[in-house]
């Protein structure tokens, strides 16, 4: 009786883990971005090319692979056993695949990501990024030939076989799409050039760790500007410097660089990073204040100020909170 129990589970187990069918026409598969592995699961059992939902995502966790598997658009042929599927979406091996430009980053890491993804050579891609915008269809007048800035963040899905070329141009056509286009009064209106309100983006980008403090920050970046007052951002030595640091030294601000702002009046010459749309849209629409100054506290806002005195205050201050605030992790 115990051996049937046995052999009855073996064949059941071999049952829900082995191909669907002998054919080997591809099913087309679509896994959205963020699926967790039995949304995935559900969504192959629907496709035909496995034959238990529950098995796949059972097996998925005890191999490992449940958090590893990558969205992207499938060709799957239900000749293929459990392993071989999952085998599959681990490795991303996707007619299309999904990927997410995070807001913030420069063209050098987006070519860093893509090239992760298998989906672009990161020489290629810089060296597609090194040429005009207006050749890939930006429709602002920007002379400079690098798009930094311009790299759309979003998430997309790209076909395996794409040039790199195709890569750029795909994301600056998105930024005519979400940015300029629905926002293009705003841009024609405003003060400044439209290239320099996305070096001004840029800065918002990197420099604002809440949402509050985007308009603020732009604000403070309008009024030294008025002031031809150095705007002495962090975040552009860091550009300038080509890596991130989380704290700069007196070295680091001395560093001969166009983009450094301790250094050199006004503003850099060009982007620092790909802003997102509420960055771009501080920088269209900046809050009214006298703001000149501010400094980061420990929980990513920041102190705004007036005058240097009351700024060397804020710095006292945000001191004290991270001193404070370490000796109580230290508890």
């Amino acid at each position: 009786m115990f051996l049937c129990f046995f052999v009855g589970v073996f064949w059941a187990a071999n049952f829900v883990f082995a191909p669907v069918s002998s054919s080997s026409k591809p099913v087309r598969v679509d896994i959205p971005l963020g699926s967790s592995a039995g949304q995935i699961a559900k969504r192959l059992k629907k496709a035909g090319v496995i034959r238990s939902a529950t098995a796949f995502q059972i097996f998925a966790r005890l191999y490992g692979a449940s958090k590893n598997m990558r969205a992207g658009e499938y060709e799957i042929p239900p000749n293929l056993g459990v392993i071989e599927v999952i085998d599959k979406l681990v490795a991303g091996d996707a007619v299309q695949q999904w990927v997410v430009i995070p807001e913030g980053r420069r063209v050098s890491q987006v070519a860093q990501l893509l090239s992760s993804q298998g989906l672009a050579r990161s020489a290629e891609f810089m060296r597609a990024a090194r040429r005009k915008p207006k050749a890939y269809g930006l429709l602002l007048p920007v002379s400079r030939s690098s798009v930094e800035g311009y790299l759309m963040p979003d998430s997309y899905k790209f076909p395996k076989q794409i040039s790199e070329r195709k890569l750029v141009r795909h994301m600056l056509e998105n930024w005519n799409a979400k940015v300029y286009r629905p926002n293009r009064a705003l841009f024609d209106s405003s003060d400044l050039p439209l290239d320099k309100i996305v070096i001004v983006a840029s800065m918002i980008e990197r420099e604002a760790r809440v949402p509050a403090d985007r308009p603020l920050i732009s604000s403070v970046v309008r009024n030294r500007l008025k002031k031809n007052m150095r705007l002495q951002i962090d975040a552009t030595v860091q550009f300038a410097l080509g890596y991130h640091k989380s704290v700069l030294t007196f070295k680091d601000l001395k560093v001969d660089n166009p983009y450094n702002t301790y250094r050199n009046a006004g503003l850099p010459p060009g982007p620092i990073c790909s802003p997102g749309l509420d960055a771009i849209l501080a920088a269209l629409k900046p809050a009214d204040t006298d703001y000149l100054y501010y400094v980061a506290k420990p929980d990513g806002s920041h102190i705004f100020t007036r005058t240097g005195a009351e700024h060397q205050a804020a710095i006292l201050k945000a001191r004290k909170m991270r001193e404070e605030q370490s000796v109580a992790g230290g508890q």
